[in-house]
């Protein structure tokens, strides 16, 4: 069938009750993507003009269909919800097409060549109406599908008797009506005596009894499941999820323990790419070939290139990864860290907003927050840029080939310069220029044998006796010795001990 014959009414304006929560259904996330856009870009596919029929929280589902980008929508609101019937409805002024497909907007599995098929199967029959069924093992929360002396009819699970619940043929909610009949029946359709709704389906009855054509066509049920709980969530959620990790895998790609990974629809893997158990891949990511991603890794919204490893237990968000790379274990990047080719991020490092230039290395233990990190940069052990001073953020800036020795403070804004030098254990607080070494850190002095009269002097206290007064130590005058582990001079007046 021609798809410009074709308009579609899309049902969502049910207040989600059986999900017990506050926000509605249709914005629940399954693998990066709210439930509504689903179905809406299975007929997008097609180019079916849209009207989105809305009313709980109908404000905060129209702005993410909007933000989708999605066209040629048309919402109306459902003020009050009266049934599917009257939802339909009232959507009566959009009906431009010979055709208009109904279905409703909890159907995250329903496929666009699902929807070719049912507008295919209604133009060869030239029925009245064309209906979806299917065959479940459990069709509680379903209208149950009727069929006998060649009339078919749904009756809607509230209504069915106790032998009418135990028939499997489920209806299934997507459905193909031409216009002509939808307008001179849809007003004659009369309220639930149970629930005072005015039910969509009993559009099928009349068209069978009036002998108008009705088309039933079967379909697999894991296209056209509804979602109504949460725990139907997770079951839709667990079928897209094996739709993407069986696609990665013709591709190319090897997943450890595949019923232990989660993969949002925006992912894209290379061919080559190996993937560990419990990595969850989110957002907007993209993995180059032949990349290592270790057990219990998380990536969101980032673009990895190839040959690179992210090593087990890190988290990675919002950057962008070059090749060659090697990230963790236990590393955290966040807020647009952007890494070049060879670089080298070890276990319990932490980056956030920051740049690390080619073939540097930030290996142990490290915070490097605001920061613009050139190439052949090497960072020490425990090493930490102090960004924040209780009222903002400053920059530090730490150019090519430095190096910077291990347990750094350093205080931006601040620049050490090209090739230079920071002694271990430095507090920085200035600029330190190219070529030059920065020591920031008093000199260690040794006292032979004072810790025997300290550890004498403690043994009398336990005893019950009393400390003697100790003579204060005092820094001796010793002309400064510089190296490379050097020290800074001390005040002479600066004085420790125990008294």
């Amino acid at each position: 069938m021609a798809t410009s014959t074709t308009r579609a009414v899309v049902l969502a304006a049910g207040k989600s009750s059986r999900f017990k929560t506050k926000k509605s259904k249709l914005l629940s996330s399954i693998c990066g993507q709210e439930m509504i856009l689903y179905p809406l870009h299975a007929l997008e596919a097609h180019k079916i003009p849209i009207t989105l029929i809305l009313g709980h929280q109908a404000e905060e589902v129209e702005a993410a269909v909007v933000s989708a980008g999605m066209k040629d929508v048309s919402v109306i609101l459902q003020a009050e919800q009266l049934g599917t019937g009257h939802a339909v409805l009232c959507s009566k002024d959009t009906w431009d097409a010979d055709n208009i497909l109904i279905l409703y907007g909890d159907m995250p599995l329903l496929s666009k060549e699902l929807i070719g098929q049912l507008l295919d199967e209604h133009e060869k029959s030239a029925a009245a109406v064309t209906l979806s069924t299917a065959y479940v093992l459990d069709p509680t929360g379903y209208g149950r599908v009727l069929e006998r002396d060649g009339l078919i009819e749904i009756i809607e699970e509230k209504d069915c008797t106790s032998e009418q619940r135990l028939v499997n043929r489920i209806n299934a909610g997507v459905y193909v009506m031409r216009r002509d009949f939808l307008e001179s029946h849809i007003t004659k359709l009369g309220k639930s005596s149970v629930t005072g709704e005015i039910y969509l389906p009993d559009l099928i009855a009349m068209a069978s009894q009036e002998n108008l054509g009705v088309k039933a066509i079967s379909v697999p049920y894991d296209l056209v499941r509804g979602v109504n709980t949460l725990q139907d969530l997770w079951g839709v959620e667990q079928i897209k999820r094996s739709e993407f990790i069986k696609y990665w895998m013709a591709q190319g790609v090897r997943f450890e323990l595949a019923q232990s990974i989660h993969i949002d629809i925006n992912v894209t893997i290379g061919a080559g790419s190996f993937i560990g158990t419990g990595v969850h891949l989110l957002g907007n990511t993209s993995i180059g070939e032949e990349c290592f991603v270790g057990a219990f890794t998380i990536i969101e919204d980032t673009i990895i290139a190839e040959n690179t490893t992210i090593h087990s237990h890190s988290v990675v968000q919002h950057s962008i990864i070059g090749s060659n790379v090697h990230v963790g274990p236990f590393a955290r990047l966040r807020q647009n860290v952007t890494v070049a080719n060879d670089v080298q991020i070890g276990n319990f490092v932490e980056i956030k907003t920051a740049t690390i230039g080619d073939s540097s290395k930030v290996k142990h233990l490290s915070y490097i927050g605001d920061a613009t990190v050139g190439a052949g940069v090497n960072i020490g052990a425990g090493t930490v840029t102090c960004n924040y001073d209780g009222v903002k953020k400053s920059v530090t800036i730490i150019e090519d080939g430095a190096f910077v020795g291990s347990n750094n403070t350093l205080i931006a804004p601040i620049a050490v310069g090209k090739n230079a030098y920071t002694a271990a254990g430095s507090v920085v607080n200035t600029d330190v220029p190219a070529d030059a070494l920065a020591i920031g850190r008093t000199r260690q002095e040794n006292k032979l044998g004072y810790a025997k009269k300290l550890r004498d002097a403690m043994k009398k206290d336990s005893a019950g006796g009393h400390i003697e007064k100790m003579k204060p130590i005092s820094h001796d005058n010793d002309d400064e010795i510089i190296q490379f582990r050097g020290a800074v001079k001390t005040d002479p007046d600066q004085k420790i001990g125990f008294e």
